[in-house]
């Protein structure tokens, strides 16, 4: 399975060399230095400078890729969800955005892919906790 990982800052750093014990990895920023610190820590994980605010891109960025995991700050997410979904790749997104995620539900079923939202700490695995709790 290949993955992009959008972000390769410290928690999207972190999400890629996890996913790199099993998957083939690609990390996508903007900072050359976050970029080529992933890299020094595991030479495998391949690397792509790429303005992740130039959503029309996405498509070409993401074809050959499986899986997206986005690592982006809040004020890109919801953006970047949405053309993560016009490009058609299934995604695991870790932002918290105020805005509304599931006014993307109607693009995702029309491109026929899988969307999992806030999935970082908290929102995302906090939810988990109280749910399983509950």
């Amino acid at each position: 399975m290949r993955i992009a990982v959008l972000g390769a800052g410290m928690v999207g750093r972190a999400i890629a060399l996890d996913l790199a014990k099993d998957y083939e990895v690609t990390s996508f920023d903007l900072s050359a230095t976050n970029l080529e610190e992933l890299k020094s820590t595991n030479p495998a994980i391949q690397t792509a400078a790429a303005d992740l605010s130039q959503f029309d891109e996405y498509g070409n960025w993401l074809s050959p890729f499986d899986l997206v995991v986005t690592a982006v700050p809040g004020f890109m997410g919801y953006q970047t969800l949405e053309a993560v979904i016009s490009a058609g790749k299934n995604i695991v997104d870790i932002s918290f955005f105020p805005e509304d995620a599931l006014q993307l539900d109607k693009l995702a079923k029309e491109k026929n892919i899988t969307v999992i939202t806030d999935c970082g700490v908290a929102p995302g695995v906090s939810n988990f906790i109280i749910g399983r709790y509950n």
